[in-house]
């Protein structure tokens, strides 16, 4: 199928690449274009008639008009749009894909988004380079993993960019300097004006004007090894079209030459694409319509000394680069097919011997045997009789803030299940107890009154604030109330009370927490690993107690991650400190028939913590990232000796995950793949998650904490949400080591 294409502005970029694409109708097809000063009767002689290039005409000749909003150019129907504000435009009503945003006001990944389209190309480098990223066919292209919004950067780079990688990946770079002599642009003056702050005020049509450019800068973009080693400047010369980039090179290697380039550059695989060698006697006008970027010029270039020569590098900076925006887009979609088929099960990406599974039979042999808890059913909510009883329930309602807001309720709405089915029971009162934060006392700040609007909203009845806590006033006070039969309350910060996490049944905390119902239940699983006093001490004298929906679900959903039933176990590990993970990397080690996937920042500190790798342990090599999070964002090949931090797994690790998810039953992740605050680092982990949510036949868990918070709004059957972070690992462990159970949940045990 053709690539389903939008293209904003018809100026000299939006008319190459429409050209080229409406000769190419198997490869793409045009939905529409947004051109706001051209109408539907004029839309053939613009297309069909150039003052610089020569081509088939009869591509765009055959055009019918349909209406002042439809053309159709040789049976293809395209949508013709009239507004400059992108949210107006409908790409995705009619067909679109990808839009080639070729008009240059947008140029950041906020304003590209105003787009209604899954992906957007920039037709010039981008104006927020620390979040859009760049890609050049030939140069960095095999790095994209999906982002929604990229640049294609300049046509100058396009030529210097294919043509440093050779060199660079051949000899080595030590230093470049370079000047583009460039042809005249629509940016410039015919005539001189006035208020211009460039040398670009002066007329375009006898003068040769010195300029500045961005090409250095955007180098280093999609080739971060010559960083600092690239500097260059432009002058504009009164020619319609068609570029020369004077490149002057120093190289590592000095035994290097000229003739070593040429030989290395007519025999790449993309020559003919990307690369071409002229030794002809040829002047800028014989490369006009040219579709390569790098063009050689081997009689213009020379030999300086050994290891130092100029390269002297045509491109037609109109018809070459928009071939080259092209063969990005081609890329990209290449990529997202390939990525959408392993999805849907039609191919699988190809596993190595070293990262194929570990032998199941070999693996149980040298494992012991795992340990499943079995939860005792006569203790779970819909077993106990509630009717009229006073309920205090213990859950997790521990979630993340930012400046006074919630960011993510998650734990908040997994209690809804067990506090309506408590509500159904028609009980004459529920306390719930929770904590906020890690107090030392009596703390404003982690006070949870915060909590009963939230949960009176979400349980569409009024919830009433306790704040005296555990004591006798808060007795007092609900003996003494008339509120109705059912009200529910919220107790203050359970860990204000220094006797929660110092449990002692015998104290006098202890026993009036006891006093505040005859029924309890308890349904936070992030916290059963906790010896503390509102998780454990539930058990009073003649009172029921019991365990909620979530735990159940906890309890459950592990199960089918710990059983031992041949099933394939692939752990995905990832955050910022491989000290946190160590414990759950080591437990997954020694589960049977499980591999270990480690990404993110553990990476560069694994081999501190692990000298040697276990056999089914695969670490992601390479990764995006940068000295710090101020920094640039560059693409680092082997993480683990590049100085800074990957912040963001790279493209080969994420294609050897996409492969060990392929070959599993169960997937467990727990820990960002990438530090996703930053949009720049996002980009892997929000492609894991979609990747997951396609694999039906599976079971995903996901262990809670961050990595939850990428499936916030996404719900699927095969995808189970953890609320555990220290828990998990505790019961894991347990599982795994034949450790005692966790505190909260021995109380249930069978």
């Amino acid at each position: 199928m053709p690539i389903p294409v939008g293209i904003n502005g018809l100026g000299r970029i939006g008319k190459m690449v429409c050209l080229q694409m409406l000769a190419e109708p198997d490869i793409y097809s045009i939905k529409a274009i947004n051109a706001t000063s051209l109408s539907a009767s004029e839309i053939s002689d613009y297309l069909c008639y150039d003052s610089s290039h020569r081509y088939d005409r009869s591509v765009c000749k055959n055009v019918e008009i349909v209406s002042d909003e439809l053309v159709r150019i040789n049976g293809n129907e395209i949508h013709l749009f009239k507004d400059r504000d992108a949210r107006n435009l409908k790409w995705r009503a009619v067909g679109v894909q990808f839009v080639l945003e070729c008009t240059g006001a947008y140029l950041t990944t906020e304003r590209a988004s105003h787009h209604d389209v899954d992906y957007v190309i920039m037709s010039a480098p981008p104006k927020d380079p620390d979040v859009t990223p760049t890609f050049i066919y030939g140069v960095n292209d095999a790095q994209y993993m999906g982002q929604k919004v990229v640049s294609a950067s300049s046509c100058t780079t396009n030529c210097m960019g294919p043509m440093l990688k050779l060199v660079s990946d051949a000899f080595g770079i030590e230093t470049v300097n370079f000047t583009t002599i460039h042809a005249t642009t629509g940016s410039q003056s015919v005539v001189d004006v006035i208020n211009k702050k460039s040398r670009t005020h002066r007329s375009i049509i006898n003068n040769m004007i010195p300029h500045s450019t961005g090409a250095a800068k955007s180098i280093f973009r999609v080739l971060p090894e010559v960083s600092g080693k690239v500097w260059g400047t432009s002058v504009r010369v009164p020619t319609i079209n068609c570029s020369l980039c004077d490149i002057n090179v120093t190289c590592e290697d000095k035994t290097a030459t000229l003739s070593d380039v040429a030989e290395l550059l007519s025999k790449h695989e993309l020559y003919g694409e990307v690369y071409h060698l002229n030794e002809k006697m040829l002047t800028s006008v014989d490369f006009m319509t040219t579709t390569t970027p790098t063009i050689l010029d081997r009689k213009a270039s020379m030999d300086f000394k050994p290891g130092s020569f100029k390269l002297m590098c045509w491109y037609d900076n109109e018809w070459s680069y928009s071939a080259q925006v092209l063969r990005v887009m081609t890329s990209m979609h290449k990529h997202n097919k390939t990525v959408e088929r392993s999805v849907r099960g039609r191919i699988s990406p190809k596993i190595s011997p070293t990262n194929s599974m570990v032998n199941l039979s070999s693996a149980s042999a040298s494992t012991s045997h795992v340990k499943m808890l079995k939860l005792d059913g006569k203790k779970a909510l819909k077993s106990l009789n509630l009717k009229g009883k006073n309920i205090v329930a213990r859950f997790d309602f521990n979630v993340p803030m930012d400046n006074g807001k919630v960011t993510d309720d998650f734990r908040v709405r997994a209690s809804l299940p067990s506090i309506n089915h408590m509500l159904e029971q028609k009980p004459n009162r529920i306390v719930l107890v929770c904590h906020f934060g890690r107090p030392k006392g009596k703390d404003k700040k982690n006070s949870v009154e915060f909590l009963a609007p939230m949960l009176s909203g979400m349980l569409k009845r009024d919830v009433k604030f306790l704040p005296d806590g555990v004591s006798k006033k808060t007795l007092d006070d609900l003996s003494a109330s008339t509120n109705p039969a059912g009200t529910v309350y919220l107790l203050e910060n359970i860990r204000f009370h220094p006797e929660e996490t110092k449990f002692n049944p015998g104290n006098d905390v202890s026993k009036m927490f006891q006093s505040l119902g005859d029924a309890y239940v308890a349904d936070c699983f992030g916290c059963v690993h906790r010896k503390h006093m509102s998780i454990c001490h539930l058990n009073a004298p003649n009172a029921q107690f019991g365990y909620g929906f979530l735990i159940e679900q906890e309890v459950n959903a592990l199960a089918s991650l710990l059983r031992n039933d041949n099933k394939r176990v692939l752990g995905i590990m990832g955050g910022a400190k491989i000290a946190d993970k160590q414990p759950m990397i080591d437990c997954l080690c020694k589960m049977p028939g499980a591999r270990i996937f480690v990404g993110g920042g553990l990476t560069r500190g694994f081999s501190d913590f692990m000298p040697s790798t276990p056999h089914n342990v695969i670490l992601a090599r390479d990764a995006y990232g940068a000295a710090d999070l101020s920094a640039p964002a560059t693409y680092m090949p082997d993480v683990a000796r590049t100085g800074g931090g990957g912040f963001d797994c790279g493209p080969q690790g994420l294609r050897d995950l996409i492969a060990e998810i392929d070959a599993a039953d169960v997937i467990f992740w727990n820990g960002c793949l990438g530090v996703i605050e930053d949009p720049r680092y996002r980009v892997g982990s929000a492609m894991i998650v979609d990747y997951l949510m396609a694999q039906k036949g599976k079971r995903v868990i996901i262990g809670g904490g961050e990595t939850a918070s990428l499936f916030k709004d996404r719900e699927a059957d095969h995808v189970y949400l953890s609320t555990g972070g220290g828990a998990l690992l505790a019961h894991i462990q347990s599982s795994v080591l034949n450790t005692p159970t966790v505190p909260g949940l021995a109380a249930f045990e069978m």
